[in-house]
């Protein structure tokens, strides 16, 4: 007879042996981050209806993923928020949203649907106030129904990630009910992946966080005031940054999204490279090293989600080029660069 003491032992042994293999089959948090990698594209809204034939040339740089942006409005003085409406872009209505993903999920290619509004005049949301308490209702209530409206769409298309906001600073620290409020609703009416895109100076004080699925950043960091930097300085001026950002991340426990990065093709690009006005000397170079610095600093890091490049238009011909001093990197060097590193 086989001792008592002996079957027991092996017995343990066995239930260890399975409890090993059992963790090993177990994906680790890294190894999710891994699996959701995220290598998109901002697409601008177009003004008329647009085919599939729109996603070719974001495929052949290997995105995955686009963000479809249906804007909202809000006027100075005026604290409605307008959206839908029959004036505004085809891409930016209900019926162009649905069209574009759908044919987006019929090229392969995943959706983060990003509502976003734009204050009239070009004003800053980060500093927008509607002032008195009876006109922060009135914008909260519109502004409520504008996220609720297209997270219901979205999950009706079955969209991936779904953004609740951008580039707000004053709205998300002083009303941290409203948002509370407003992730709980969206949770009821949408089931996917969640996100909020923190502005690049205010990302670490928006309020909730943890009720999300990634830390959303748009990533116009400051850099280097060179007139074209190298990779290896820009590499050197991510690195308080990263530091910043990678605590931000162990704290939270949250892959870490950039849900806006870019930069123009001229001369000190990465100095304030979240300036969209005209002007500047002509540089391919200087945004080809700009995007690299970018990928080398973070695109093998485990806690790194990826990103959506910023921006993109159709028709691609016609898009970009040499002579284009803009943020997209279509028809230019750093459109292989892109195509590189969205290739891994």
């Amino acid at each position: 007879m086989v001792p008592r003491k002996m079957i027991y032992l092996a017995w343990i042994g066995l239930l260890s042996i399975l409890s090993m293999a059992c963790r090993k089959a177990e994906p680790t948090e890294d190894m999710a981050i891994q699996k959701k990698w995220i290598k998109g594209i901002s697409y601008e809204s177009p003004s008329n209806s647009v085919g599939a034939e729109i996603y070719g040339p974001m495929r052949n740089v290997n995105a995955n993923y686009v963000a479809i942006i249906p804007f909202g409005f809000v006027r100075p003085g005026n604290p409605t928020v307008y959206y839908d409406l029959n004036w505004q872009w085809w891409g930016e209505r209900t019926e162009g949203v649905a069209s574009l993903t759908e044919d987006a999920h019929a090229e392969g290619l995943q959706v983060m649907l990003k509502p976003q509004i734009w204050i009239g005049g070009g004003g800053f949301t980060g500093t927008y106030d509607p002032g008195e308490e009876a006109d922060w209702q009135v914008f909260e209530q519109g502004y409520y129904d504008y996220i609720l409206h297209y997270a219901d769409l979205a999950d009706s298309l079955g969209v991936a990630l779904y953004c609740i906001g951008t580039e707000w600073k004053v709205f998300a620290t002083s009303r941290p009910v409203f948002w509370e409020r407003l992730i709980d609703s969206v949770r009821v009416h949408y089931k996917g992946a969640l996100t909020y895109a923190g502005n690049w100076d205010g990302y670490t004080r928006f309020p909730h966080w943890q009720k999300l699925d990634y830390i959303g950043i748009d990533a116009y960091f400051p850099l280097s005031d060179e007139e074209v930097p190298t990779v290896e300085v820009l590499q050197s001026g991510w690195q308080e940054t990263k530091q910043k950002i990678f605590s931000h991340q162990q704290a939270l426990h949250k892959p870490v999204l950039f849900t806006e990065y870019g930069y123009r093709s001229v001369e000190y690009c990465t100095r304030t490279p979240w300036e969209s006005g005209r002007g500047g000397r002509l540089n391919m170079e200087a945004q080809v090293n700009a995007y690299q610095a970018l990928y080398e600093t973070f695109w093998q890091e485990p806690w790194f989600a990826g990103g959506f490049l910023w921006k993109w238009h159709s028709p691609h011909t016609e898009a970009g080029g040499l002579t284009n001093d803009r943020f997209t990197p279509q028809n230019k060097p750093a459109e292989a660069i892109v195509k590189q590193w969205y290739a891994r």
